[in-house]
């Protein structure tokens, strides 16, 4: 049956909110690692962007077995919050963010920069008024796709998400696990969707 579509609500809410936590806590962490990706040649620049691809060299459970043993022993209020999720998601998922940024970045003139600095701006306005506008649709594109890949991933939402923060990627593994598979397709088909 149906008894499961009345929580559909609650699941997708939960997603996006993870998800979306998700989205702008990576993007702004990979904000700083893009424009050093794009901006500087050297060792510093390219260690930092090597360093941002390690979440994706590291399998889902790996990454979340290391936040339940840091949050357990080192922060325990925070385990099992949402913050350690979202954190443990930008650990995950950095690199879809680092990757798209930075490819919209070097689609950015830097002389369109020198230009502004020239002019009295500094580096902030600089940033705030050529730089973003310019590297918008990348940065909204990471986003997106740290947002949708969060929404959808199993290891690291099963094994942190707070007691009873239930999303569709959860209640979708609960209904197969048990080989519910009719009530797994109203979670299943809104993830699809989104």
């Amino acid at each position: 049956g149906g008894e499961g579509l009345g929580r559909l609500p609650a699941l997708i809410g939960n997603s996006f909110i993870a998800g979306g936590l998700a989205a702008a806590v990576t993007t702004a962490a990979a904000l700083p690692v893009a424009i050093l990706a794009a901006r500087y040649r050297g060792a510093i620049p390219q260690l930092a962007a090597g360093l941002s691809y390690l979440g994706y060299a590291l399998p889902g459970i790996v990454i979340a077995l290391a936040f339940v043993y840091f949050g357990a022993n080192h922060v325990p209020w925070m385990y099992q919050t949402l913050a350690l999720l979202v954190i443990a998601y930008a650990v995950r998922f950095l690199p879809q963010a680092v990757g798209a940024q930075r490819l919209s970045l070097l689609q950015v003139n830097p002389r369109l920069e020198e230009a502004s600095r020239s002019l009295g701006s500094s580096a902030m306005k600089t940033l705030a008024r050529i730089t973003y506008p310019l590297a918008r649709p990348g940065v909204l594109t990471g986003a997106a796709l740290v947002m949708l890949t969060a929404m959808k991933d199993l290891p690291i939402t099963l094994i942190l998400a707070p007691i009873g923060f239930d999303t569709l990627a959860t209640e979708l593994w609960q209904y197969t696990t048990t080989g519910s598979y009719g009530r797994a397709a109203a979670p299943a088909l809104a993830l699809v969707l989104l």
